[in-house]
């Protein structure tokens, strides 16, 4: 890396106001980008020409060329990254790639988390021993005072089961008595109201041959009855009609940007043109339907915003931001482009608009 690259001329102009070669030895990546650096700035190329022709942000490019991989990104990423401006330079990318992967960190391997159909085996699990059992005493049983031996020891037993069977047969038996009130307790009440079929008496039926009265026509609602009428309901179409143009169909007070407070720019229309020292201006990347509402919820502008379109906010605090797709807003502060205002796909509801909750102080 310390001889010159075939094909680059260096000026003395240039080597007088070029930085300092750094050492091999102690600082060996920052010494292959400083040929990187050379030939860059030999060819006229500021950091955000490279950065537009390669795709690779000027914060890399300069990491690159001063050797600090600790502001590079992952190992295989970085790698891309280099491989890319050195053929954009005329280099050969393989030996520079080769040369900077050894101060690049290898990605830390993540722990592989057991499947839950094969979970790890436990830290604390044992093999418990179970504590022997005793024997079980024997039992010398003499039956020689027993009258009859074995034979009259068994016939004593039978003899007593045969007694408790015959006592709690008795006991279970109901006598006639018991059945008889059963039987009483089971018949049915007699009907509180009778009728033809279950009444001492016999109904009179007569049937007869008069028709049976006509049908009553069910009531038809009156065509100019008011069908709101008592439901509270009755007085949303006048509030409605006072409130909202039927022309247009705004709400009155929505501020719809005009064409005198709209000027075109190469980029698109710029609204909000007469806000004066506004420093925070709005840039549609997409289109995307915007509201701006003050702390009193009035509406200070709503408007659909073409690709390119902008905003200029006006300098007043309080102001929040209603939009359809958050991450294709980005906003610009004094002049400098500062990001996008929410994630893409958010939607914006209340999002402020102070420029201290963008992140600047004053």
């Amino acid at each position: 890396m310390n001889e010159q690259i075939p094909g680059s001329v260096i000026s003395e102009d240039s080597e007088a106001h070029f930085r300092e070669k750094p050492d091999g030895h102690l600082d060996p990546a920052g010494e292959a980008g400083w040929f990187l650096q050379r030939e860059r700035e030999q060819r006229g190329l500021s950091l955000e020409d490279a950065s537009e022709a390669t795709g690779i942000h000027p914060y890399h490019i300069e990491a690159i060329e001063y050797g600090d991989m600790t502001r590079m990104p992952e190992r295989s990423e970085a790698l891309g990254m280099i491989g890319s401006y050195a053929y954009y330079l005329g280099f050969d990318p393989e030996p520079l790639v080769t040369h900077y992967a050894h101060f690049l960190p290898y990605p830390e391997m993540a722990a592989e988390a057991p499947h839950p159909a094969n979970p790890a085996p436990l830290s604390s699990a044992k093999i418990l021993r179970f504590a022997k059992l005793p024997a079980m005493p024997k039992f010398n049983f003499r039956l020689d005072g027993i009258p009859g031996g074995t034979g009259g020891l068994i016939a004593s037993i039978a003899g007593a089961m045969f007694l408790f069977a015959t006592v709690s047969y008795v006991m279970m038996t109901p006598s006639s008595e018991d059945t008889a009130s059963a039987q009483q307790a089971q018949a049915p009440a007699a009907d509180p109201m009778p009728t033809a079929s279950t009444g001492t008496d016999t109904a009179t039926v007569a049937v007869t041959d008069e028709p049976l009265p006509d049908a009553q026509a069910p009531a038809t609602a009156d065509a100019d009855t008011d069908e709101t009428a008592g439901t509270n309901l009755d007085g949303l179409t006048a509030l409605i009609e006072n409130n909202v143009d039927t022309k247009t169909g705004n709400l009155p007070g929505a501020k719809v940007a005009s064409a005198d407070d709209t000027t075109l720019t190469k980029d698109g229309r710029e609204f909000g043109s007469r806000n004066e020292g506004s420093r925070l201006i709005l840039k549609a990347k997409a289109p995307v339907w915007v509201r701006i509402e003050d702390q009193q919820g009035n509406v200070v502008m709503t408007q659909m915003l073409m690709k390119g379109d902008t905003y200029k906010v006006p300098n007043r605090n309080g102001l929040v931001v209603i939009a359809r797709d958050g991450g294709l807003l980005s906003y610009v502060i004094d002049g400098k482009e500062k990001g996008i205002l929410g994630t893409p796909g958010e939607i914006l509801v209340g999002r402020s608009l102070d420029l201290k909750n963008l992140g600047v102080n004053s």
